[in-house]
């Protein structure tokens, strides 16, 4: 009689933890990128991992990348703290998981500071649509990232 109940509760524990486990990456790859933490960026993503960015602007051409030598360029040629400070924030994700892979989306904000003491400002907002993979060491990574940037 025990057993369905337990098998239940294991399911929806094993979710919740892989829904967490997720959105704890979505949240490392702004942490990373506005300080510099180029390895725990770049964990964040699987090693073929696809991100694409779709200025959602007229006229803006949009940005792509393909596993991990790209992003690294990216990586690379985005500016970190101290030389700019900026704040990548993640909110709202809602996280379906099906077994080993998640699709997610969530909203994103880009808040900067200017070089002079005073108030931040808003640069960016938009949102993110992840496909994650569960790997073999059974980190949660971002197979593809769509960042649509909707206002610039």
């Amino acid at each position: 009689m025990w057993d369905p109940v337990i098998s239940q509760l294991a399911e929806r524990l094993d979710r919740l933890e892989a829904e967490r486990a997720i959105v704890d990456t979505m949240y490392a790859y702004g942490s990373a990128l506005d300080y510099g933490d180029r390895a725990r960026f770049l964990e964040c993503f699987t090693l073929d991992a696809d991100y694409v960015v779709d200025m959602r602007i007229e006229g803006a051409a949009a940005l792509a990348f393909h596993g991990h030598g790209e992003l690294a360029r990216y990586f690379d040629e985005h500016t970190h703290a101290p030389a700019a400070w900026h704040k990548h924030v993640t909110t709202n994700p809602a996280v379906t998981v099906d077994g080993d892979t998640a699709s997610t989306t969530s909203y994103f904000l880009r808040v900067d500071a200017g070089s002079e003491s005073g108030p931040a400002f808003v640069l960016a907002s938009g949102r993110y649509l992840d496909e994650f993979a569960r790997g073999g060491d059974g980190a949660w990574r971002i197979r593809s990232r769509r960042c649509e940037v909707e206002n610039l």
